[in-house]
């Protein structure tokens, strides 16, 4: 069988994936033929195909030695250089393949990918400027010239990157993803889970983005939501110790703590060395008051990481829940200082936002606002620091400043969900009125909703009403509110007893439906209810009130909610 018969042979036997069947044929073109460079080059594609880099790599030697005129063969060497981490010597191939042929896009792209991997990311950057001048239409430089600018915090350069990869190639998942990604990283939550689903279309287990997915909607504060996307990226992979950890942060968000506590548990038996998951490990016990647990946990997280920010927060926050504010306060300090090394080396608007949240917490008002204030400096043109920024000050009713900076946000990002939630909240009930029509758009959003009815309860309950869809506690409370001052007690007698089931031991359900058993004359029913609710709080004013009420409604003694209102205070009146 003579050299052409054989590689023929190789390759059909290649296509059936009978490596090993392949590999012998090719091995034994190449003794009868051992000076043909491209039998040499076709066994290092195999090899390297294979992960077998150093033989691909022997390989590719080989035949660059007995034809180093062809260019694609120094950058196949190259490439084999790359993958086995000897980046200088995967450089210098690619610069001899440029040599021999200067419009190689490849072999720049890759060029500038060893240069990446080395922390010489100017050069990356020519590298890829490079690639795409000799051919505009080569989506991987593109993507890697994006990936590059997201890393050094250039977000807005890095999405017009990402953007004309997909363009050119809408299929890549994980150009998608990192689009997607910087949205995320800009705090436009919404937009980023629209262009991870983008990811997910070209694959539904698509992992990465699966989670990231719950990630938003985690910042969203939709932990219901999420759950289902890090359940389903563990289900794919039980090994991605990040989804274990963000499940169990929702659950612990959710006030399921104990749930929680065991996803939380299981991120850290799988990677012990992210000082994150100590940190989400801390948070559960706080929100189950063990604290010695929670300073113990986060003290590893520490010990792992000395300058981890969220660790050091989490500390601080332990100590504040046991009232050592003075330990708390130096917590505090220790995060600020630790995201003042962040800030000096990249210089993000996040750094400064983490920072001015750090003072925040710490009760240094005017120091965050200036920390926010420096994050609008440093990316004038994302909208985030300037929806955190407005955010601290309608907090410290500094309203007319916050809607000033509101506005400029929502002028970078007129979509924001974020932005019209802060404007809804820095506007009276006749402003959002007159603006209904803009914030249409948001209808099934359940946040902004709640904001417009409760803007809106006072003025014109009907349409308060055709705001609150869902059944959370806080919507059935505005419902039973807008149906009394429309009248329509039966309906909100409905609406309490939901909420009466929904949380039999908050008080609010039994004053409500006593309220509208009152109204609609049902004084038996309204006592009972009124009963209950002083079952909660003996002492309660309203439910106290109305108890009175009914029983003189009654023609009843009620001389003794009468002494209990006076003891609560002197001057209430029945």
């Amino acid at each position: 069988m003579d050299v052409i018969d054989l590689v023929k042979l190789g390759e059909d036997y290649l296509e059936q994936g009978d490596i090993n069947n392949a590999r012998s044929k090719f091995l034994e073109a190449a003794v009868l033929a051992p000076e043909d460079p491209q039998l040499h080059n076709r066994l290092g594609m195999l090899e390297m195909s294979q992960g077998n880099y150093e033989k691909a790599q022997k390989y590719y030697t080989k035949a660059c030695e007995l034809a180093p005129e062809v260019s694609r063969y120094h950058m196949r060497l190259g490439d084999s250089f790359q993958r086995l981490g000897q980046y200088e010597d995967s450089i210098q191939s690619y610069a001899r393949s440029l040599e021999l042929e200067p419009k190689n896009a490849p072999a720049w792209n890759n060029r500038g990918f060893a240069n990446f991997n080395i922390n010489r990311w100017n050069e990356a950057l020519r590298c890829y400027d490079e690639s795409m001048n000799a051919d505009p239409s080569y989506a991987v430089a593109w993507y890697n010239y994006g990936y590059t600018l997201q890393l050094s915090g250039r977000l807005n350069d890095s999405k017009d990157y990402y953007q004309r990869a997909v363009e050119l190639d809408p299929e890549d998942k994980i150009a998608w993803n990192n689009l997607a990604n910087v949205h995320y990283n800009q705090g436009q939550y919404e937009r980023s889970i629209e262009i991870y689903k983008k990811s997910l279309d070209l694959d539904p287990n698509y992992v990465i983005a699966v989670n990231n997915i719950g990630n938003a909607l985690d910042h969203l504060h939709r932990y219901e939501e999420s759950l289902p996307y890090h359940e389903k990226a563990i289900e794919l992979d039980s090994t991605f110790h990040y989804a274990w950890m963000a499940k169990g942060r929702a659950l612990t968000r959710l006030n399921r703590a104990e749930e929680g506590l065991e996803f939380i548990e299981t991120s850290i038996e799988l990677d012990d060395e992210d000082p994150d998951y100590h940190e989400a490990l801390c948070r559960c016990y706080i929100k189950l008051n063990l604290f010695d647990k929670a300073r113990q946990i986060v003290n590893l997280g520490l010990s792992v990481d000395g300058q981890h920010v969220p660790c050091w927060i989490a500390l601080g926050d332990v100590n504040f829940e046991l009232n050592n504010m003075q330990q708390a306060l130096q917590c505090y300090d220790e995060a600020v200082q630790a995201q003042d090394v962040l800030s000096r080396s990249r210089m993000r608007d996040l750094d400064w936002i983490e920072k001015g949240k750090i003072l925040e917490k710490a009760g240094v008002i005017h120091e965050g606002i200036r920390q926010y204030t420096n994050a609008v400096n440093v990316a004038s043109e994302t909208s985030r620091p300037y929806f955190r920024k407005a955010n601290m000050l309608i907090e410290y009713d500094k309203l007319e400043e916050a809607r000033e900076v509101i506005s400029k946000g929502l002028a970078i990002d007129p979509d924001s969900v974020t932005g019209s939630k802060l404007l809804i909240q820095v506007m009276n009930a006749e402003e959002v009125f007159e603006n209904l029509d803009d914030f249409s758009k948001f209808s099934n959003h359940t946040e902004i909703s709640y904001l417009i009815a409760s803007k809106l309860v006072d003025k014109s309950p009907e349409i308060a009403l055709n705001f609150l869809s869902e059944d959370t506690f806080q919507v059935l409370y505005l419902k039973i509110q807008c149906l009394k001052l429309l009248k329509r007690n039966d309906e909100a007698l409905i609406v309490a007893n939901k909420l009466i089931n929904f949380n039999p031991d908050k008080i609010e359900g039994w004053i409500s439906a006593g309220w509208c058993s009152y109204e609609l004359k049902n004084y038996k029913d309204s006592s009972d209810y009124f009963e209950s609710a002083l079952g909660c709080d003996v002492s309660n004013p309203d439910a106290l009130v109305g108890k009175a009420l009914v029983l003189k409604a009654q023609s009843k003694d009620y001389s003794y909610y009468n002494r209990a209102l006076e003891a609560i205070d002197s001057d209430l009146v029945i």
